[in-house]
């Protein structure tokens, strides 16, 4: 694989990609052209589909989201908010060669960020997929790379009552016997003041528009993606909440938030054992419970005795960006 074509894809082209990201081992829900399309338009980003094409085939490509910063800095990213992963995707490789296999994965990557680099954007970013665990191509091309970290429970097998902390399981109880109820609700302007009060009570605003919340929830039900569940107290009151989807590697743990009153209920406990219940009947073999990268959330997460699997991103900082950076961290 010696020659590769790198072009943006037509509109036309889009379930060509989408058909990539269905057999590529890194690809995910939120590599999917609805996805990319519908969370980029909310952002405000302008977005493009970069395919990699082998004697007219497409073996590889990347989405990616472009935007000013201050007017000024142009910053190319894989990722916009409320979309975790990101970065290149590639077909299967038929070798069992682990030199032939890197070989042509490196040709891919290196057409792809060469593309992009071509146009000087002051700041590339991808953040991958926890199925990426080589990033190598990237910083020996000069590029900076940062772990982080997602929880991953499995769901296939697990006898969930024993699998969890005893300190789980006291919650989820105190939550029965206070009355709290959790079920399957699509209720979007519930969700948004969940979540306006748990960035409240960080002293903090949310890093995404109520719109962008709203488009990609309104995605999520009518392309039947996921689900919303809401724990409600014995008064009616809205406790806690997440969103979850899924593809076929596992179901995310998509957004999550609660109301800062009823914290000690143990809601948030009980609502996310029901949801593992119901994956679990649902088949489903994983569940990335997210939230490993922030301590306070990482310390409850961790009670449902979940795997720590890291994830990794890659950035490359321009020149210019790269001196101002400097100077700032020089007279801070």
């Amino acid at each position: 694989m010696d020659t590769i074509k790198v072009r943006i894809l037509t509109s036309d082209e889009y379930p060509l990609w989408d058909d990539l990201v269905e057999i590529s081992p890194s690809g995910t829900i939120f590599h999917t052209s609805p996805w990319i399309v519908t969370a980029g338009n909310a952002a405000g980003f302008k977005t493009e589909l970069l395919g990699a094409f082998h004697n007219d085939q497409l073996v590889g490509g990347c989405a990616i989201h472009s935007y000013r910063r201050g007017g000024i800095f142009t910053s190319v990213k894989t990722t916009v908010p409320l979309t975790p992963y990101g970065g290149i995707i590639m077909q299967p490789h038929e070798s069992t060669k682990i030199r032939e296999r890197e070989k042509d994965e490196w040709i891919i990557i290196h057409s792809l960020i060469s593309e992009i680099q071509n146009k000087k954007p002051d700041l590339i970013s991808f953040t991958m997929s926890p199925q990426v665990i080589d990033v190598r191509p990237y910083i020996w091309q000069g590029w900076e790379d940062t772990i982080h970290y997602c929880y991953i429970f499995p769901i296939s097998g697990t006898t969930l009552e024993q699998h969890i902390s005893k300190n789980a399981r006291r919650s989820i109880k105190k939550a029965e016997k206070s009355g709290i109820v959790v079920s399957q609700k699509w209720d979007k302007d519930i969700y948004w003041d969940l979540t306006l009060n748990t960035y409240l009570k960080q002293g903090k605003k949310p890093k995404f528009s109520q719109k962008s919340l709203f488009s990609l929830i309104d995605k999520i039900r009518n392309a039947q993606w996921g689900d919303m569940w809401i724990a409600e107290t014995a008064s009616g009151e809205a406790a806690s909440a997440e969103i979850l989807i899924w593809d076929r590697h596992m179901a995310y743990r998509w957004s999550a938030a609660s109301h800062n009153d009823y914290s000690d209920t143990g809601s948030t406990s009980l609502l996310v054992f029901d949801i593992m219940t119901y994956l679990q009947k649902k088949g489903i073999g994983k569940y990335n419970m997210m939230a490993a990268n922030t301590p306070h959330l990482a310390q409850f997460i961790a009670s449902f005795n979940p795997e720590l699997v890291p994830y990794y991103s890659v950035q490359k900082v321009g020149r210019v960006l790269r001196i101002l950076n400097t100077m700032r961290s020089i007279f801070k």
